[in-house]
């Protein structure tokens, strides 16, 4: 990766390592600063052949609604303050405090709250509810000896602000001036970083995309490592559970950069049935921003009550969000131990694992997964000796695999997670068909257990476990599931993606091959993603990545104009191909035409600038204009409210119930009335043309799809219609 000119300009005295996704790594004489920490911020640095650094500066935050899937420490869906494996490999490595610097003081108030919710889980007994017994065993789990109780945050981590001099190292001072980190020494500057998160977030490695013939009961491992190994993902898997090949998969846990890595394995979100969360540590959940704000599908969570309230506490501090803003942008489904959620044919239950924060181990039609859980009988009859565990808890979590057919089972060794001894091998073989191991790099099993081999794999990257009868392949039907994955085609009726499905090419490219180049005129046809990954180019830089499900070339194909980006083949790509008179067609009947010039405008403002065309074009086709003339009404406190709307120009004024002025909005791009037409709440105001104006219209439908397919947007315009509702309340 090259430095960018503005930074090795001043970058004489230290040197600046620039790793991938916008981390950079100085080497001051105070000591080495990690800028900005993406998941796997930690691995990249290993791999770069780099010490982890005690000291890491995180980025100012993203105002909410300047850029679509960003608020808070949180850009496109990404997390850069994902800081948890910094800090352990800091004290559990190094035996040294981490020190986080963030720029201002809520910042470090929020990081606080995060890393409480996952290194110590919730800190109020309350939040426990009937399952009080839950923190007394996460406490006996996370004992550790060396303190004499279970690490705490502050006994592993200072954290520290810009704003209230945080920056000031010794012989190294960290200043935030303009849009730069300024980094001097003796006076003298020497290291400039730019604030601006730029950079395509991608991960060090993917899952293969190996050929998947599936079974009655299949798994598929996105990844079944650990957060400290470079060469691995940590564990995540799809379990596809039923007999028909369109059943849904579900998601167990949420590795990072899910989405690149479900793409890799010819997977979209729109896929995703629900997830599974066992707990919030940060190798289960670093995936769940992303899936949640930019996976073009509203997620189904299955998780504790307790995983849940501390998971809102993350995600709003993450976000910087109220917790019933973050609680909005997914559906949650409780699974509590007793009481089982029955989803679409397959029967979710659930107990708490044992574990150093509140986790649940998961069964569902034939899969257990165990969660980090760390499971040891004569540790558990020890437990019960101390009275930790009563005997009912302890055979409660010695009988919960019994009869599984696949027993997904996290180790790790340590403390707090399960050790690999003949023993456990033993005990856990027999409660199921097949033991999968995973959450390990070290993929041995003791000599003593030989004759366990048969029944024991490791989960690797790309790993399939698969039970039961095979069932047949269709490819006509994975055609029509990528047709649907698509929001623009997906408008279709049944009937028409069905056809299209049978009349459409499914073209082939290798890698690094050239699909489209930017400036070469357009040949009619469009193009949706069916498997493999698809990097997107603009002016010679890269915009973004794709997968399954994705449309591209619909610009050119309507215009006939020439192709305004370049796209690359990432490994194999096949992509589903449109003749010119089958997307005119489609054209045609979905009136693209007619909404071509409100996703031209919809691109003219900044946070929707970077949004792919064709979606763009999917939200243009929602939106109806309105011409309003001077002192027109547009609706009164009140009334029932059916409509949001976006202000194209002119003027609108909002009144109270008693006619007295709230305010004006004049800057075209404002969003306003969509929370009445979303909740069905009356209006809480009245509003008028003040001059002649233009509108565009989203009527309550519309604004329920823009709910479930693109919550980034959703979540832009709420925080823009919260500032209006702020505004008026001052």
């Amino acid at each position: 990766m090259r430095d960018s000119p503005a930074l090795m300009a001043v970058a004489k005295h230290v040197h600046v390592h620039a790793l991938p996704n916008s981390i950079y790594l100085v080497e001051a004489k105070a000591g080495d600063v990690l800028v900005n920490s993406p998941p796997e911020a930690l691995k990249y640095v290993l791999v770069a052949g780099l010490t982890p650094p005690a000291n890491v500066l995180l980025p100012p935050d993203m105002l909410t609604g300047q850029e679509l899937g960003s608020s808070g420490f949180v850009r496109r869906g990404i997390n850069y303050a994902s800081v948890e494996f910094l800090i352990y490999s800091n004290f559990f490595v190094k035996n040294r405090r981490a020190r986080l610097i963030t720029v201002t003081e809520d910042q470090a108030h929020r990081l606080r709250l995060i890393l409480l919710e996952t290194i110590n889980g919730p800190e109020d007994d309350a939040d426990y509810g009937p399952y009080g017994w839950v923190r007394r065993e996460c406490a006996a789990v996370s004992y550790y000896p060396p303190l004499g109780h279970s690490p705490r945050v502050d006994d592993m981590v200072d954290i520290v602000s810009l704003e209230t001099g945080g920056g000031d190292l010794g012989a190294t001072q960290i200043a935030l001036e303009g849009e730069e980190f300024v980094f001097y020494e003796g006076g003298d500057v020497v290291a400039r970083i730019h604030t601006r998160i730029s950079q395509v977030a991608m991960p060090l490695t993917v899952a293969p995309p190996r050929p998947l013939q599936r079974q009655e009961l299949t798994l598929q491992f996105i990844g079944g490592s650990d957060g400290f190994d470079p060469a691995g993902i940590t564990t995540c898997f799809l379990a596809y559970l039923g007999t028909s090949v369109q059943t849904h998969a579900t998601l167990f846990d949420a590795a990072a950069y899910v989405l690149v890595r479900l793409g890799n394995l010819g997977m979209a979100s729109h896929h995703i049935s629900e997830v599974v969360l066992s707990h919030l540590h940060e190798d289960h959940v670093a995936g769940l921003p992303e899936l949640i704000l930019m996976g073009s599908h509203r997620v189904r969570l299955l998780t504790s009550d307790i995983v849940y309230t501390s998971l809102l506490r993350l995600l709003g501090a993450m976000l910087a969000l109220p917790e019933d803003e973050a609680a909005a942008l997914f559906d949650f489904y409780p699974l509590n131990p007793g009481t089982p959620v029955d989803l679409d044919g397959r029967r979710f239950e659930a107990i708490y694992a044992i574990h150093s924060i509140p986790t649940i181990a998961v069964r569902v039609n034939g899969i257990c997964y165990s969660g980090d859980m760390r499971y040891d009988e004569d540790w558990f009859g020890e437990l019960e000796a101390q009275g930790v565990l009563s005997a009912a808890r302890r055979n409660q979590l010695v009988q919960f695999a019994e009869g599984a057919s696949v027993l997904v089972q996290d180790v790790g060794g340590g403390s707090i997670h399960s050790t690999i001894t003949p023993r456990l091998l033993q005990a856990l073989t027999a409660k199921s068909q097949r033991l999968v191991l995973a959450h390990t790099s070290k993929h041995l099993l003791p000599a003593e257990s030989d004759d366990l081999a048969g029944q024991i794999e490791f989960a690797d990257s790309g790993h399939v476990v698969a039970l039961g009868k095979l069932l047949p392949d269709d490819d006509h039907a994975e055609i029509v599931r990528t047709i649907a994955a698509c929001p623009l085609f997906a408008r279709l009726s049944v009937a028409k993606r069905l056809r299209l499905a049978t009349q459409a090419d499914v073209l082939d490219w290798t890698d690094g091959q050239t699909i489209m180049h930017e400036g070469d005129a357009s040949d009619g046809r469009a193009y949706i993603v069916h498997s493999g990954l698809v990097d997107i180019w603009v002016g010679g830089a890269q915009v973004r990545v794709v997968g399954r499900g994705s449309s591209i070339g619909e610009r050119g194909a309507i215009l006939g104009d020439l192709r305004t980006s370049t796209m690359t083949a990432r490994g194999h790509v096949q992509l589903i191909s449109f003749a010119p008179e089958m997307f005119q067609d489609v054209a045609e009947r979905l009136g693209l035409a007619a909404a071509f010039a409100r996703a031209e405008w919809l691109g003219t403002l900044p946070v929707l600038r970077d949004m792919p065309w064709a979606s763009r074009l999917d939200l243009a086709l929602d939106f109806l204009p309105r011409q309003m003339t001077a002192g027109e009404p547009l609706f009164s406190y009140g009334d029932p409210g059916y409509e949001g709307y976006l202000l194209v120009q002119g003027a609108i004024t909002f009144s109270d119930g008693s006619g007295g002025l709230i305010d004006t909005l004049r800057n075209p791009g404002q969003f306003f009335g969509g929370r009445s037409a979303l909740y069905g709440f009356p209006r809480s105001a009245s509003a008028h043309a003040s001059a002649a104006s233009e509108i565009w219209e989203i009527p309550a439908p519309a604004i329920q799809r823009l709910n479930l397919l693109y919550p980034n947007v959703l979540l832009h315009l709420r925080a823009i219609e919260t500032g209006l509702q702020r505004r008026r309340r001052q």
